[in-house]
């Protein structure tokens, strides 16, 4: 009989241990961040490519993973849900550049708009939750010193079930 209720409590621990794995790694693969290269686009202007390299702002290393040129407009398609958009971006320490602006467009809306300078690392969280499609216009923040260079880019990520501070 002790057997019986010995073995009977090895498999519920087993199939319960099963089950919570089984779930966990599905809700740990639903979270895991998107790249923004791995969302469906479309170019309208400009260009943008990954690029992995080593820059230093502010006189610390950053890895950047693309990179996008001034005039670039970009749509792409939201998988839909909660999420939110990640990008942190910066202007080496070695490079002479006018500031970036970029705006955030969620389903033809404008929902965020920033400006950054050279020598720090500038983060935006923006909450795209239930978007179907998802725009990004970077440009040069002034009429001078704009030419045919990147603006650099250490995330640029979708991170399904974020949302940004405040958001509810």
């Amino acid at each position: 009989m002790k057997r019986v209720r010995w073995l009977s409590g090895l498999l519920s621990a087993g199939m319960l241990s099963f089950t919570l794995a089984t779930v966990g790694a599905q809700v740990a693969q639903a979270q895991r961040p998107i790249p923004l290269e791995d969302l469906q686009c479309v170019n309208r202007s400009g260009n943008w490519r990954t690029h992995k390299q080593d820059i230093s702002v502010g006189r610390q290393i950053y890895t950047t993973v693309l990179y996008i040129n001034p005039d670039t407009a970009l749509t792409c398609r939201l998988p839909g849900g909660p999420a939110s958009l990640r990008l942190e971006f910066a202007i080496p320490d070695d490079k002479e550049r006018a500031p970036i602006k970029i705006d955030v467009y969620v389903d033809g809306n404008q929902v965020a708009s920033r400006i950054g300078d050279k020598g720090k690392v500038h983060t935006m969280f923006v909450d795209v939750s239930n978007g179907k499609s998802l725009a990004l216009e970077v440009s040069c923040a002034r009429a001078t010193n704009c030419r045919d260079w990147a603006y650099y880019f250490m995330k640029a990520q979708l991170e399904p079930g974020a949302r940004s501070p405040g958001g509810r």
